[in-house]
């Protein structure tokens, strides 16, 4: 379902009110166990990134440079090992706002922004083992700004905006083997059409976290954060339904998150004052969220790795579309601080 942004002009208003009032600050009193360390920084600066993990290696995919010439090609490796990056091969066009996953050790990049904010249904597919891209079966529609994620050999490319820049709240499912597309149950209406959310798996459920539902070329006269969401919505892809969990304590979009360990982390993101360095924890066995460390820089569009018990946080910006190079790592403690209480 296509959801007109003049139908919905009121009711975001409504939304980014409450949102002021519902975002406080990072907090981390009573946060103990965890701890962040900083690893090499990116080469390159880079914001709206991807990243994905293929044999001991983190690829650091795409993304923007708003200062500079916008989005770019790059692929960038880092090695968690031995804390040194080298490069791959370049995107075959410059890309950013594309998620990406892994299957059978080769990365899937779904969608994203060409040039000129120009939404793209490109898949391509890039193999560590020949350092080659190759192109994959396109989306049914082009999509950006999404979330995708695996499930047992099929890929799910949830929300986003189409190429006229809408929110939507469609999900569009690849099945890899038999190399098709079919559409899944979207969002429910009143969680569906959005953008900028963010993903993450847990026992081969999917969940996508807040997002928004203005800015990226849709004109407007209020801070596109103001229509941030704090949505938590679990998909089970073997019934084909969609249930509503604990919401976040702050609404956010343009944030990065990872799960570790049974649990999902979520990082930053962009707020109605600029980004933010806050990070909590949700554990879906309890469905509660818990307060982890801030980061040291505050930063929206940025990418997550899990590797080995750690997190690995890359990039983002800050202060007025300043993109990143920055490796920030979190190693996970024990103790939970419950936040939203």
């Amino acid at each position: 379902m296509r959801l007109g942004i003049r139908l919905i002009f009121p009711l975001i208003v409504t939304i980014g009110f409450v949102s002021l009032l519902l975002s406080p600050p990072g907090n981390t009193e009573g946060v103990e166990n965890s701890t962040w360390t900083i690893g090499k920084e990116m080469p390159t600066n880079r914001t709206e990134i991807t990243a994905a993990v293929v044999d001991d290696k983190i690829y650091v995919i795409g993304g923007a440079d708003y200062r500079a010439d916008g989005a770019v090609n790059i692929v960038e490796i880092y090695d968690p090992n031995t804390d040194k990056w080298t490069s791959g091969a370049p995107l075959p066009y410059s890309l950013d706002h594309a998620p990406s996953v892994v299957y059978n050790d080769k990365i899937y990049v779904i969608g994203g922004f060409l040039q000129d904010k120009i939404t793209t249904d490109k898949v391509l597919i890039y193999d560590p083992a020949t350092n080659e891209w190759t192109e994959g079966t396109p989306l049914p529609d082009p999509r950006c700004c999404h979330v995708a994620e695996v499930i047992n050999g099929t890929i799910y490319a949830i929300s986003g905006l189409d190429f006229d820049h809408n929110p939507v709240a469609t999900n569009f499912a690849y099945h890899i083997e038999n190399d098709t597309w079919v559409e899944k149950s979207p969002m429910p209406e009143k969680n569906g059409p959005k953008h900028h959310a963010s993903s993450a798996v847990v026992d081969d459920k999917i969940y996508v976290l807040g997002g928004r539902l203005f800015g990226n070329g849709v004109p407007n006269e209020i801070n596109d954060a103001l229509t941030n969401l704090d949505d938590n919505m679990m998909y089970d892809p073997k019934t084909d339904k969609w249930t509503s969990m604990d919401p976040m304590p702050i609404r956010r979009s343009g944030f990065a998150a990872e799960s570790l360990n049974g649990e999902i982390y979520v990082f930053g993101g962009q707020m109605a004052d600029g980004a933010n360095i806050n990070v909590e924890r949700y554990d879906p066995i309890t469905n509660k969220w818990s307060v982890e460390p801030d980061m040291k820089v505050d930063r929206s569009g940025l990418a997550v790795a899990a590797y080995n018990d750690k997190i690995y946080v890359f990039g983002g910006q800050h202060k007025g579309l300043q993109a990143l190079s920055i490796n920030e790592i979190l190693i996970p403690g024990n103790d939970k601080n419950t936040a939203g209480t």
